[in-house]
């Protein structure tokens, strides 16, 4: 048998959370213990889903610059066509944390220029954006 990460970090929490957490006194200790299981049920679906939800990040906001390029400030435009023509070679977490950090930077740039600029479309479908990714990386807690 090869266990998988996933699997591992499952088994982890269930066992500090259910059996080592409760054995703790009451306090400090017990609360770690159930934040530590928390944290490693949060890394066991972060394990499975990472990858793609940050490459998905990445294809939807290069979509939404080439589509926006054009009707953003002049100083804006150039950086918007040139991340719009970016590609995620190196498909590793920490990779693609890196551009969806710089990607989201300026996200952060068009967001606040649809604002000022009165563009309410823009201003909802970058909202709309924002909560599906939100949705992606909800996690989920089982049942005990």
């Amino acid at each position: 048998m090869k266990p998988s990460p996933e699997l591992v970090l499952n088994q982890a929490f269930a066992k500090i959370a259910l059996e080592m957490g409760p054995a703790l006194p009451p306090g400090y200790g017990q609360g770690s213990a159930t934040t530590t299981a928390v944290l490693l049920l949060m890394v066991a679906q972060e394990f499975n889903r990472g990858a793609a939800v940050r490459k998905a990040e990445n294809d939807a906001m290069r979509a939404l610059f080439a589509d926006v390029a054009e009707r953003m400030p002049a100083s804006l435009a150039p950086t918007l066509r040139s991340a719009a023509g970016g590609q995620d070679t190196d498909l590793s977490v920490s990779a693609l944390d890196a551009a969806n950090a710089t990607l989201k930077r300026l996200l952060l740039e068009v967001h606040s220029a649809a604002e000022a600029g009165g563009d309410r479309v823009l201003d909802h479908r970058i909202i709309r954006l924002m909560q599906g990714w939100a949705a992606q990386r909800q996690v989920f807690l089982p049942a005990m």
